[in-house]
């Protein structure tokens, strides 16, 4: 099966308790990749993917540096993913594979401008679908849907008394994702907008 080339779209804090979060996107379905990662590793590579140049070397200043030496890099896959672990290879052009962790990676693709990808498989158990107003509401991202999307959310009427966006699955996914960092119902229900001024 191909690879799928993912976008990525910065590192975020999310939920009541602020995890930290690297948001990988699977642009073809329309589906997210939030990867956690530990507030220090979220300020690190934050800080790296502003152009921030500290004193001393990074770890992935020395990363990029030894991958520079070997030649640079083909690609970057994300080879599997195992209790909530990406495990994720660096291929160098002299045949050298390098295990990474899906943080590291994130800033070795910025550097040498190689997208990270994964097969479809495995983005279809690590994934969820996100619509763009969500996407809008708890990134505070604008992304742009694939034309067929767009198709499908113009018939999400037809099936609106048991779906919210009219693909169940789709639904189920992103109330899992969002259960995952602590929110409910309520949460959502609460109608409470002025809170958030």
């Amino acid at each position: 099966m191909s690879d799928v080339s993912l976008e990525f779209h910065g590192i975020h804090q999310v939920g009541p308790e602020d995890d930290v979060c690297a948001l990988l996107r699977w642009p073809e379905e329309n589906r997210l990749i939030p990867v956690w990662i530990s507030p220090i590793e979220g300020m690190q590579l934050a800080a790296v993917l502003d152009g921030h140049q500290p004193n001393r070397p990074t770890s992935h200043d020395l990363i990029c540096e030894v991958l520079e030496g070997t030649g640079g890099v083909d690609a970057i896959e994300i080879a599997n993913y195992h209790q909530g672990t990406f495990m994720v290879d660096i291929k160098a052009p002299n045949g050298e594979v390098y295990d990474s962790r899906l943080s590291d990676a994130l800033a070795v693709s910025e550097y040498f401008n190689v997208p990270i990808s994964a097969e479809a498989d495995l983005l279809a158990q690590v994934s969820v679908y996100a619509s763009d107003a969500d996407v809008k509401e708890y990134f505070d991202l604008e992304i742009s849907t694939p034309a067929a999307g767009d198709n499908l959310s113009t018939s999400e009427n037809n099936d609106s008394s048991t779906s919210a966006s009219g693909n169940a699955q789709a639904d189920a996914d992103f109330e899992a994702m969002m259960r995952s960092l602590g929110m409910d119902e309520k949460d959502f229900l609460s109608g409470d907008d002025d809170e958030k001024n």
